[in-house]
């Protein structure tokens, strides 16, 4: 069989990649990833079925694995539920010192910081914590979880909404206003889209609009 023939039926590149075969994964990077695959299966679930079906044999069937291997990873459906939270609240992750460090003037940094956080509230997953919110109002332990942690997030998101905004002199009261304001909407938003109404562009404008002009406020209420 000749060469090319070889590279055709894949031999070549079996023969090549014995010659160099690729690094084995460390425990801690295949734990990484099944739990990975868990939070993605138990999301799925959570869009498909709601919060009342979030059981383990539904997101181990979804994930491919054993319902030993959800409880290894997962020992309680609040683990489970708070790993969830944290993949669509991925607040961490988002640049809000790039933005604080550009010479930007308010209206952009307004424009970028909204353009953030709608990256966060309009993804299709993020209804999934209104589902969670709701399916947990008989549970008074988790629930009181699950607002614990929304506390902790927006009071991060706060400081930094504070800290991209140094100039303009906002206090605490007025960057959890502003806060208010712009989460509200971007919820609201959101929330639209369980009856099929999708946002213009224009509407993310409008928000944009007021909150340069609270933040314009504040500048001036400083000068």
């Amino acid at each position: 069989m000749e060469a090319k023939e070889l590279k055709k039926t894949g031999f070549s590149r079996t023969r090549d990649a014995r010659r160099a075969p690729r690094p084995r994964r460390t425990q801690e990077e295949r734990s990484a990833q099944t739990r990975h695959q868990l939070v993605e299966a138990a999301i799925h679930v959570l869009q498909k079925w709601g919060y009342a079906n979030l059981t383990i044999s539904k997101v181990a069937d979804r994930a491919g694995l054993t319902n030993g291997a959800m409880q290894h990873h997962f020992a309680t459906r609040e683990e489970l539920v708070i790993a969830v939270l944290d993949a669509l609240y991925p607040v961490l992750e988002i640049p809000f010192e790039d933005i604080a460090s550009r010479k930007w003037d308010v209206k952009e940094r307004v424009s970028a910081f909204v353009d953030l956080l709608w990256q966060i509230y309009s993804r299709p997953e993020y209804l999934v914590i209104w589902d969670i919110a709701f399916g947990t109002r008989g549970d008074a332990p988790l629930k009181a979880k699950l607002q614990a942690y929304q506390r902790d997030i927006s009071g991060r998101v706060r400081k930094q909404l504070a800290a991209s905004f140094t100039d303009v002199g906002l206090t605490t009261q007025d960057a959890e206003q502003l806060f208010a304001v712009i989460i509200s909407c971007l919820r609201g938003f959101a929330l639209q889209a369980v009856f099929a109404v999708d946002r213009r562009r224009s509407d993310l404008d409008y928000v944009k609009q007021i909150a340069g002009d609270c933040l314009a406020k504040y500048s001036t209420r400083k000068k």
